[in-house]
């Protein structure tokens, strides 16, 4: 089945451009570009721009869902799929968590590190973003280095 979006201005290669754009339910990929076919649906976007997802390569915004504030911590279950609500809900497909292996404790330490990786991992079917761990290693955290690369 399909999705036929129409009236939106369409980003594609060769800029933005009026023209209906037909997309493929199954695995959410652009299946015709302004030609007129009757199967599936019709989304009426007039006055939108349809863009391809946006992919954040280095973000760090999580952090403030797990902890908002000093000494107020938010289960990591929690914090991350409201963090994964926000990011598609603002157009983010694909997010790496810019998570820190420092040597100082807390929410930038090592031991919430492989929290918020086995969180990751374990949330990934309920995760609407393709979401990535990005790990941010400190130069001067030396000690830690054979486990970061295990």
């Amino acid at each position: 089945m399909e999705l036929k979006i129409v009236g939106a201005q369409a980003l594609l290669d060769e800029g933005l451009t009026d023209t209906p754009v037909h997309v493929s339910v199954h695995d959410g990929v652009i299946a015709d570009v302004g030609a007129e076919r009757a199967n599936g649906r019709t989304l009426d976007a007039a006055g939108l721009m349809l863009l391809p997802g946006i992919v954040d390569i280095h973000g760090d915004a999580f952090e403030r869902q797990i902890m908002p504030r000093p000494g107020v911590d938010v289960a990591l279950d929690i914090g991350l799929v409201d963090s994964d609500r926000q990011a598609v809900a603002n157009g983010i497909t694909t997010v790496f968590h810019g998570v820190t292996w420092s040597w100082e404790p807390g929410l930038r330490g090592a031991a919430n590190a492989r929290a918020i990786l086995a969180a990751i991992e374990e949330l990934k079917p309920r995760l609407a973003a393709d979401t990535k761990f990005h790990l941010r290693h400190e130069t001067y955290n030396l000690a830690a280095e054979p486990e970061v690369v295990d």
